[in-house]
Formats: C-alpha cells, structure tokens, sequence
C-alpha cells in the first residue's frame, strides 16, 4: 500500500519544524543578549547542578577572603601599636642608664615626667581598639585590657580573654592571629626574689608568686626574759620593742649596784649601760644597733649580776598589715598576700629586729610596672641608701632590657602570623578566580557561537519556508492529476 502525502501533511510538518526553529532562535537570541547559556534547569539539568556547586564554592571563598582580611587589617592596626610601644620602651631604658647621674631635682622631675609620658603611651597602645573591639583583649574584645590609670594606679592587672583570637577558615588549619594582651605585656622570667632592708629576712626556697615589688613588714609581738634575773617587760614593750629573735640573738646583761636588786644598771647587746632604779616598769634602753626594749625593774633579783636569755617574737606582712604571719625562725616560711593570694617564701631564721624591708622579684615586672619602678627609684620613694638605689636602678635597667626583648619577639610572632595570613589570601583568591572561571565556562554562552548559529536558523527557517510554499502552491499540473 502506497501512503499519499498530502497538503494536510506538508502544512503539520513544515509548523512543526519551523515552530522548532523558532524556539531555538529565541533561546540563541536570549543567549546572546544575556551571555548565559544555562538560565533555568530545564537548558541543562547536569549542567545547572554543576553551576550551583561551583557557585556555591565561589560564595564561600569570597567569605573567607572577608575574614581574612579582617585579621589582616586587625594584625596590622596591632603592629603598628607594637611598633609604638617598641619605641617608647627603648626611650625609657636610655632614661634607665642615665638615672644614677641625675642628681638635681629638676633633672628628676623631667625624667619622670618623661616616664609618666611613656606610661600613658604604653596604656594606650594596649589599649588600643577598632570598630570591632580591642585589640589585646583576646577573645573578649569588648572588654578593656588594662587600667587607664596607669601613673596613679600601683598595679596593671589584665581583665581581657587569655585566649588568642583565631582565624578560622573551612577547610584549613586554626591560625593564630591577635596574642592576649597578657602574653604580650606582662610576660614573666621570675629570677631569684631579692630582699632590700636591715631586719635579718632573706629569700626562701620554693617558688614565689608575687610579682614586682613588695613591702614586707616586720612587726614585734612579745618580749620574755628568762633566767633568775626578775626582769620583766616594760608597759610599752609590745609596741615600742624592736628586737625579734630566738634565745641567743640579743643579751640583756644586769648589774645590781644596790646589792640588794633596787638599782643598778642595764645593758642591750653591748650597748652602752642604762641605769634603773626599782621605781622604773617602762625603762627605754638601745643597743648599739639602735635596736630598742622597754623594761621593768620593780622586780630585780637581789645581787644578780649576769645576762638574761632574751625571747622576742613577731610577725610578718606582705599587705600592709592586713593580715600577719607569725615568725617560725624557719629557713622557708610562707607569707601571704591577702589581697591577691599571691605567696612568698622568707628565711625568717636571722631576722633580729623589727622594720620595713623592701622585697623585688626579678623578672616579674610587666612593661608597666617596669616603668613605674623606674619612676619610683628614680624619685626614691622607698628611701633606699645610695648603693642600694643605684643598684635598684641597674636591676630596672635589667626588667626594661626582658620586657623590651620581650615586645620584640612578639612582633616577630605577629608579622610571621601576618604573613602566613597573607600567603592564605593570594592562595584563596588564586582559587577564587579559578571557581569564577569555571563557573563562567558552565554557565556562559558561546557569543560566537549563538551568532553563527542563529545566522544558520535563519537561513533554514528562510529555506523551509520558501521549500513548504513551493510545496503548497497549486499548479495546472496539480489540478490535471
């Protein structure tokens, strides 16, 4: 069986066809004019899925180059307070060595205005913040890192985060990027603690916790006389005694002139003869140290020549007074500050009398007490003898040479973290531009390409139409058959 086409046919076939072409004329025009060639799933399922993947990973990578140069621009802004602070601590140890020859009151009060200066400039660069919070206050960023009274206040003590911030990037290691302002000002290389004074206390064994300077007070409780003698201590013993001391530290030596114990004479290690009556209960005498008793002679044994064991306890203090620990005459004995909790371990074994000593733990000093204690020896405000203030001044000049030091290697910390985050952008932007490119190549058109094409679907749209007319236009031929 023959099938006739007929005219029907030709008519369906040629719409068909150039309808086909039409729509494909409209999608390379649509191509052209937006250069994409995937704008729905439907232009190409696998191709579409391929273009979210990579758009996605583009995304990405744009917020990792935002965090990154968030740290960047944080590290920097902290560099240059490093670079500050860097600066005024040379200053303050050129003021360090010059000290022991400024003897003049006016040179004094210019140095340490100077260092009241440098002071504040240290507080500020750690201080310092931007829009997004401090810069050393480590993860608590709105915190402030340190006391803005720096040359009133005695004490620094850092109230930020003791956690370092991090970058942290999908896909790559936690960086380190801001140090805690602890690890970078107040940085600790305790060195064996040194004790400045004339009551006997020395350093003990164990490891201290106290930083920077101390007063340690040493305070008489009792004085006991032992032996035959009849003395006694006087009213205003307890408070007025100076002597501390096991037996065998001080000796009391009593003449009784009378014969019959109602006068004769005192005297205090050697120290030069008191003379007593037995009407005196409150009578001052000095040894030749200056050390000094109150004794009570109502009561002195009749014909006693000879010296008398003395006993005299006492205390100790690191806060003022506050709290006082009993002197045990051990070689280490624990004292507490009871503001802070901090400890340090005394040889109590041969202090011999009462007193303020002046207590330094080496390698303790933070940049800011550094160039308080500076300040303060300059001025000399413990009243330290020449050799002991000159040889305070050579141990300030030894605090600010660690802490500078120290300042020193956490810039080197910084600008290596600064360039390892900057090697971590150009690598995320190398893979950035890659993602782009290839996001493009998916997701673009062939410019070239659509245009050849819909050149070539418009000649064969020109074609078929001008074939079906042929095809459908009636002829003489037509009708005969």
């Amino acid at each position: 069986m023959i099938n006739r086409i007929t005219q029907s046919q030709i008519s369906r076939s040629a719409t068909a066809h150039l309808a086909g072409q039409t729509a494909e004329m409209f999608q390379r025009q649509q191509e052209i004019s937006t250069g994409l060639r995937i704008r729905r799933p439907s232009d190409d399922p696998s191709g579409m899925r391929r273009s979210l993947i990579l758009n996605d990973r583009v995304e990405r990578l744009d917020s990792h180059i935002s965090s990154i140069q968030f740290a960047q621009s944080r590290l920097s802004q902290a560099a240059v307070q490093l670079q500050d602070a860097n600066t005024a601590l040379v200053r303050a140890r050129s003021i360090a060595l010059q000290a022991p020859q400024a003897l003049d009151k006016g040179e004094v009060d210019a140095l340490v205005s100077e260092l009241n200066g440098i002071l504040n400039q240290l507080v500020s660069a750690a201080n310092s913040s931007d829009e997004n919070g401090y810069l050393f206050s480590g993860t608590a960023s709105h915190t402030l890192p340190f006391p803005a009274d720096a040359t009133t206040n005695g004490e620094s003590a850092y109230a930020g985060s003791q956690s370092n911030t991090q970058l942290l990037i999908t896909g790559d290691v936690a960086r380190d990027a801001l140090l805690p302002g602890d690890l970078v000002f107040q940085a600790i290389a305790r060195e064996p603690t040194v004790v400045i004074g004339s009551t006997g206390a020395k350093p003990g064994a164990g490891t201290d916790s106290a930083t920077g300077t101390r007063d340690l007070l040493i305070s008489h409780d009792f004085t006991t006389y032992r032996g035959g003698s009849g003395v006694n201590a006087g009213i205003d013993s307890e408070s007025g005694d100076t002597i501390i001391g096991q037996v065998g530290t001080h000796l009391l030596k009593v003449i009784d002139t009378s014969g019959n114990g109602t006068a004769g004479t005192f005297s205090l290690n050697g120290g030069a003869a008191v003379s007593f009556t037995n009407a005196d209960t409150n009578l001052l005498v000095e040894g030749p140290g200056g050390e000094r008793v109150y004794l009570d002679a109502s009561a002195i044994s009749a014909g006693f020549n000879g010296t008398v064991d003395i006993t005299s306890t006492g205390s100790m203090s690191i806060d003022g007074g506050v709290t006082k620990t009993p002197i045990s005459f051990a070689a280490t004995q624990a004292v507490t500050d009871s503001r802070n909790g901090t400890i340090v371990n005394l040889d109590s074994s041969a202090i011999h009398r009462t007193g303020t000593d002046q207590l330094e733990f080496p390698g303790t000093t933070d940049v800011f007490n550094a160039v308080r204690a500076l300040r303060d020896d300059l001025l000399n405000t413990r009243n330290l003898s020449t050799g002991d203030r000159a040889a305070a001044l050579n141990r300030r000049v030894g605090d600010l040479e660690r802490v500078h030091s120290h300042l020193l290697d956490v810039i080197g910390v910084q600008s290596v973290s600064l360039e390892q985050i900057d090697r971590l952008q150009n690598r995320t932007e190398d893979l950035q531009l890659s993602g782009k490119i290839e996001y493009s190549d998916t997701v673009s058109a062939d410019i070239t390409e659509s245009i050849t094409r819909l050149q070539e679907l418009t000649n064969l749209q020109q074609f078929t139409m001008a074939a079906v007319g042929r095809l459908l236009t009636p002829n003489l031929l037509d009708y005969i058959n």
